[in-house]
C-alpha cells in the first residue's frame, strides 16, 4: 500500500466502464439526436464498444454507424444537451464500488478521477450517485488539450492529489496505455466498453478485490 516513505498510494480511477455503467444513458442521448436527424436508433449493444475515447469520438462513431459521415455544425452541442438531460437516468454504479472506495479512503489513499468524459457530465454523475465525496481531484476529457491514452490528464490528477506513488484503475486499453505512458502501475477491471486491454500490471475480476490488489503493488 505505502510508498518509500510510508505514504499511501495515490489511486486514480477511470469512470465509464470502471465505476459506472453509463451506456444506457449515452445510448438514450445518441438516439434522441438521431431522431432529430431523422435516423433510426442504434442498439445499446452497438454503442457500448464505441465508449471510452471521449464524447466527440463516441458521437462520430455513432453517426457513422447511422450513415452520417459529415454531420452539420452544432450536432455535438445538441448531443451534449441530450446527454446532460439523461446523464443520471439509467446509469448505474457497478457492484461494490461505494463500499470499496470507502475502504480505500479509510486506508488513507488519496482518490481521483481521470476520464475522457467531459467534465460537466462527469461532475453531474458523481454528484447524482453520491460518489463525488470520495474524490478530491477530477480531470475530465475537456480539462486539458490531451486525453487518455496520453499521460498528461493522469499526471495532472496525480499532482492534484499530492504526487508520490500512484496507480491507474480502469477497464480498457486506453487506461492501461495511459498508466504506462505516465510510468505508474495499471490495474485492469475489464468491461465491455472500448478496446480490450492486452496487458496490465494487475487484472481483477471484481471491484471488491481492489484493496488487496493495491497492497500487492
Amino acid at each position: 500500500m505505502a510508498g518509500p516513505v510510508g505514504r499511501p498510494r495515490v489511486l486514480v480511477f477511470d469512470l465509464d466502464g470502471t465505476l459506472i455503467d453509463s451506456a444506457p444513458d449515452l445510448a438514450q442521448a445518441i438516439n434522441a439526436l438521431l431522431a432529430e436527424l431523422g435516423r433510426p436508433p442504434l442498439a445499446e449493444a452497438a454503442i457500448r464498444p464505441m465508449v471510452g475515447d471521449g464524447s466527440r469520438l463516441l458521437l462520430a462513431r455513432a453517426l457513422a454507424a447511422a450513415g452520417i459521415e459529415r454531420p452539420a455544425d452544432g450536432v455535438f452541442d445538441r448531443f451534449m444537451v441530450h446527454y446532460l438531460a439523461f446523464a443520471a437516468d439509467k446509469t448505474r454504479v457497478y457492484p461494490d464500488v461505494p463500499e470499496t472506495l470507502a475502504a480505500l479512503e479509510a486506508r488513507g489513499h488519496p482518490l481521483g478521477i481521470c476520464t475522457n468524459k467531459p467534465f460537466a457530465p462527469t461532475e453531474r454523475v458523481l454528484e447524482a450517485f453520491d460518489l463525488a465525496r470520495f474524490f478530491t481531484a477530477v480531470v475530465g476529457g475537456d480539462s486539458l488539450p490531451q486525453r487518455k491514452p496520453e499521460p498528461e490528464p493522469l499526471l495532472k490528477a496525480i499532482a492534484a492529489l499530492g504526487g508520490g506513488p500512484a496507480a491507474m484503475i480502469g477497464d480498457s486499453a486506453n487506461d492501461m496505455l495511459c498508466a504506462r505512458a505516465a510510468k505508474v502501475p495499471g490495474i485492469l477491471i475489464p468491461s465491455d466498453y472500448g478496446t480490450p486491454a492486452s496487458e496490465a500490471d494487475l487484472k481483477l475480476a471484481r471491484f471488491a478485490d481492489l484493496p488487496d490488489a493495491v497492497e500487492r503493488l
